[in-house]
């Protein structure tokens, strides 16, 4: 475990939010615990009074059952945005996801790279794209030019 900063040291942190240090660029995602402890800490920070047992368990299930896929460092990231921003319940998860959708994004992007797969969207079939002479004419069409061709060349 990381060295205690001097506060944590005259007053430890509670065992529901335990910082773990965990190696990040994997999509694996976060244990049932690490979901348990930063889902926990959020919470006890914007819990209704009238908020009871039942529901709090209620809804750290809905929760891990939303973010499940989030590895561990990227929760742990999203989390403690929540934390910082929230003020209710309903604000926790919405905060998490918007944090960490981009960066899951990526990290799915570099793996689907390394597995060599190609991304979505591009045309296999080449007979699909346009001749040079096809492009030239639509460019006329619409009264473009090349960055490619100086003014001279259209004389």
């Amino acid at each position: 475990m990381a060295e205690l900063t001097p506060w944590e040291d005259i007053n430890p942190p509670m065992a529901s939010a335990q910082r773990r240090e965990q190696p990040c660029a994997s999509l694996e995602p976060a244990t049932s615990v690490q979901f348990r402890d930063e889902l926990t800490a959020c919470l006890a920070l914007v819990a209704p009074v009238g908020m009871t047992e039942e529901a709090r368990a209620e809804w750290l299930a809905v929760a891990w059952e939303t973010l499940r896929h989030l590895p561990a460092d990227m929760l742990r990231h999203g989390a403690r945005k929540a934390r910082e921003r929230c003020d209710h319940p309903s604000k926790i998860v919405p905060t998490i996801l918007a944090e960490t959708s981009d960066w899951m994004a990526s990290r799915r992007k570099v793996a689907a790279d390394a597995r060599g797969e190609r991304p979505a969207g591009l045309i296999e079939d080449r007979s699909q794209y346009c001749s040079p002479e096809e492009a030239a004419k639509i460019m006329e069409e619409f009264g473009l030019r090349s960055r490619f061709t100086s003014a001279r060349d259209d004389e």
